[in-house]
């Protein structure tokens, strides 16, 4: 939602007639279409720009929160550069609209900017119609709930690998962390496996997490607005526009390098690795044998095995680094979570996805970490396709529609003291909590749900378990060795988590140390 790059950029004020003329046009057309009946209630705007200025840059999904309060409406309206801008913040009316209404509200922005970086391909970025439905399927089928057991064993694998790095570097624990997201993301979409933390592969990933984390976010750049930008020449594009063709190759880069490296070794054993990209290669060589049409291109399976890693690898990061926060500012939940696993796993191995119907409480964090702060606050937009009527307002055709999760999650009606880290918050009443359902929005709705949930809930999962079972996770220390209560600064973007803070992670004691060092990988 960083609309006001817009003004910001140094070429800004060189196109911003144009976007003047263009606004005029929108706005002349919308009104001469509109119906009658209102929009939903926002604050007021200023002529011309609408709420380009009105917005927050950093950070909206909080301004949306008190607007909603203001004018007490779950559904509230904006106007930027004459483009209507739809932002739900209670779980009824994205479900209503979202859910119920999918039909006409699963169409997605063009995305302009993600187009010029190399994300045409790709599940989150598509526009609704054959393309999206076809790939929508596809992953649906590798990763429902019942599917994603095959990939158990790797996300214990990397869990062991992420703990033997905390043992030996533990100053390092962001940068392991990311490790783990980054090889379960790899390993699932392109079945490479990675040994060790100077594998080129690792190289790749990040070059790609940069370039998708500072481009600029999806419809908020000037380009998407006015697509005509990127016909310019380079002297007269803005800095996210320049950005993009800079780092097209690291988007690319992901899609060629791990598809080239599957096929060069399909004859040998390493084929037979269970990842995405293998079984579409399969499907896609036995048409072909066949004598018939291949369902999916080369490109549709390198765009489907690229989705796995945009949707996974930096929300897995960011929520295991939510949770870390957490465990330093509620060691209560912390000793709560290891006596539990004490009890059912005991001392002398490591939890495992066996044991997750005996560890409800380790659901219960995992599930908090999600609601507490919810790595994407307001997501990716969608877009109406025709206009519609909900709760009295009208919503144009064509609007970006937006589901404010952190609204929906920190909802004062559905959850006690919101802001407020408590696990115990989901226990049933009868065992003495208070029953307040599992959080809804994190990871989207209707048509645009993530189909990667099940799979991205397993990998924090796994991980907390095995954190807790064998480390310690403390306030770091300042230079006169006392301890730092880590402040709650949150980052700004398409994802959002806790900016860096200080840490001390540990061994329980000798016991969790020995376990970690006789695990096997």
């Amino acid at each position: 939602m960083a609309l006001i790059q817009i003004l910001k950029s140094p070429q800004g004020q060189a196109f911003v007639g144009l976007a003047v003329l263009f606004t005029i046009l929108k706005l002349i057309i919308s009104r001469r279409r509109s119906p009658p009946l209102p929009l939903p209630p926002g604050p007021p705007g200023e002529p011309i720009l609408g709420h380009l200025r009105i917005i927050p840059t950093d950070n909206p999904e909080y301004a949306f929160m008190r607007w909603s309060r203001e004018y007490q409406s779950s559904i509230l309206s904006f106007n930027v550069l004459g483009q209507p801008v739809i932002v739900l913040n209670s779980v009824r009316a994205a479900i209503d609209l979202l859910d119920k209404r999918g039909a006409n509200n699963s169409d997605r922005p063009r995305f302009v900017l993600f187009e010029v970086m190399g994300w045409r391909k790709t599940l989150t970025f598509l526009r609704w119609g054959p393309d999206f439905r076809k790939h929508r399927s596809v992953l649906q089928r590798v990763f429902q709930k019942t599917s994603i057991t095959q990939y158990h064993p790797l996300q214990e694998r990397e869990s062991v690998v992420m703990l033997k790095g905390l043992l030996q570097k533990p100053v390092e624990w962001e940068t392991i962390i990311r490790r783990f997201a980054t090889a379960v993301v790899l390993g699932i979409g392109f079945g490479i496996k990675i040994d060790s933390d100077t594998d080129p592969f690792i190289q790749v990933a990040e070059d790609a997490s940069y370039a998708l984390g500072h481009g600029g976010a999806p419809a908020a750049t000037p380009v998407d607005f006015f697509p005509f930008l990127k016909y310019l020449p380079r002297w007269a594009h803005d800095r996210s526009l320049k950005f993009a063709n800079d780092w097209r190759w690291a988007i690319q880069q992901l899609h060629d390098k791990p598809y080239d490296t599957v096929l060069s070794s399909w004859s040998s054993e390493k084929s037979q690795a269970q990842s995405l990209i293998h079984g579409l290669l399969s499907q896609r060589n036995s048409e072909l044998g066949g004598g018939r049409i291949p369902n999916l291109s080369e490109d549709d399976i390198k765009g489907a095995a690229g989705a796995v890693y945009a949707a996974g690898q930096d929300t897995t990061w960011s929520t295991l680094i939510v949770f870390v926060l957490n465990m330093i500012l509620h060691p209560e939940v912390q000793d709560e979570g290891q006596r539990i696993i004490d009890e059912v796993v005991g001392r002398d191995r490591l939890p495992t996805f066996d044991d997750r119907p005996r560890l409800r409480y380790i659901d219960y964090i995992v599930q908090e970490t999600l609601r507490w702060c919810p790595v994407s606050p307001v997501g990716v937009p969608h877009r109406s396709l025709q206009d519609d009527v909900y709760d009295g307002y009208v919503i144009p055709a064509g609007s970006f529609i937006y589901a404010n999760a952190r609204a929906m999650t920190h909802d004062e009606t559905t959850y006690q003291n919101p802001d407020v880290f408590d696990p115990n918050r989901y226990m049933p009443v009868e065992e003495g909590g208070r029953g307040e359902p599992f959080p809804n929005g994190n990871f989207g709705f209707g048509r645009r749900v993530c189909v990667g949930k099940h799979l991205a809930e397993a990998s924090v999962w796994i991980v907390v378990a095995v954190m807790l079972s064998t480390l310690e996770i403390e306030k770091g220390l300042d230079e006169e060795g006392r301890e730092v209560t880590p402040a709650i600064e949150l980052t700004n973007g398409l994802t959002s988590h806790p900016k860096s803070f200080a840490c001390r992670i540990r061994p329980r004691d000798k016991t969790g140390a020995d376990v970690i060092i006789n695990a096997q990988i």
